[in-house]
């Protein structure tokens, strides 16, 4: 196919109050990939134009705690683009469920590497408050034949209701290459954490009002075109922006319900004003702030994250390095230490088929 999604280089500058790593001490080699096994099934509905990776089961028993399923690799059949997703939980008979058994879900790509750091690619990502995404038709994250996903997935059930086999149902929709009258325009996936690139994810949040932010730069010049955001319930506001150019890029607040649970945070596209420019030599920060009313610290802690879709130019990127300290660390908390990559501890497993 063209080329691969990620390759980047990276330029980590120090952060406003969390900062990278000075030193890893990882083995840089990287740890072994999970077999697939049918925790995860990719089926294709070319017909319709979508993959489907359906996760599970799982058994959530009422107001039980938070559950990691074990990270699966599943692999895409196709050549093509993607161009969004949404997702549904079900039962094992395909009626839906409730979408707040989802605690979140991400598809990390273990062959590739992020814009802003030398960490594996997170290429698709949601959250129970995440609506459906789509880009227009015209535009497509390019995929090949044999791409390889590690499925990462968190379940909660907070209703009176224990279900005993639930399902995770993503559904991807693509272009395939070998029928694209037209080719979509390459597009490609990043993310970016207040807490660096390796290590915690979640941070404590005690009383009162607390903020976080991590900067860094670019591989290359581009074009951010979408920008999402994921926060805990308490959070104030997320904040991108140019440190170089002394300009806020992009800024939101959640959405909150009565109780003040957050339930959706907005999206920022930027399609038809031509994308928000960024550049390799400037340093970019990304901060998040919270207040927390309580006399207690916040049961789910506080995190601030952003991803987005950006059009740049690939051959400025280096090819994937599986040997850095970062991608290996970051590789092996993905797998072993998922706080320290996703926010969430080992959790007690589900059941299986």
């Amino acid at each position: 196919m063209r080329h691969k999604l990620a390759r980047y280089t990276v330029a980590l500058a120090a952060a406003a109050t969390v900062a990278a790593p000075e030193s890893l001490t990882a083995q840089v080699t990287p740890p072994d990939l999970p077999h697939q096994s049918d925790l995860v099934r990719v089926e294709d509905h070319p017909d319709e134009g979508y993959l489907e990776l359906v996760v599970g089961p799982a058994a959530l028993p009422a107001h039980g705690p938070h559950l990691r399923l074990p990270i699966q690799l599943a692999t895409l059949p196709i050549e093509g683009w993607v161009h969004g997703f949404e997702w549904e939980m079900r039962d094992a008979a395909g009626n839906p469920l409730p979408d707040r058994l989802l605690h979140h879900w991400n598809m990390v790509s273990p062959d590739e590497r992020e814009l802003f750091s030398p960490v594996p690619l997170r290429v698709l990502a949601a959250g129970r408050e995440t609506e459906r995404f789509a880009l227009p038709k015209f535009l497509g994250v390019p995929i090949e034949e044999g791409t390889r996903w590690l499925v990462v997935s968190m379940f909660a059930n907070p209703t009176d209701t224990p279900y005993d086999k639930a399902y995770l149902h993503v559904r991807v929709d693509y272009t395939r290459a070998e029928t694209a009258r037209l080719a979509p325009s390459d597009v490609y996936p990043f993310y970016v954490d207040v807490m660096g690139p390796v290590g915690e994810k979640e941070f404590p949040l005690p009383p009162g009002r607390h903020t976080r932010s991590f900067e860094a730069s670019p591989a290359a010049d581009g074009r951010i075109l979408v920008l999402g955001a994921h926060l805990h319930d308490y959070g104030e506001w997320i904040r991108f922006e140019d440190v170089t150019a002394g300009k806020v890029l992009w800024e939101t607040a959640p959405d909150v319900d009565e109780t003040g649970e957050v339930t959706g945070v907005p999206r920022g596209n930027f399609f038809w004003r031509g994308g928000l420019r960024v550049y390799k030599d400037h340093v970019y920060r990304l901060s998040v702030r919270y207040m927390n009313p309580l006399d207690v610290p916040a049961a789910d802690g506080a995190m601030g994250a952003l991803a987005g879709i950006v059009v740049t130019d690939p051959s400025e990127w280096p090819e994937l390095d599986r040997f850095h300290e970062a991608y290996a660390q970051d590789l092996r908390n993905m797998l072993e230490k998922p706080n320290e990559a996703h926010g969430h501890g080992q959790m007690e497993h589900g059941s299986s088929p």
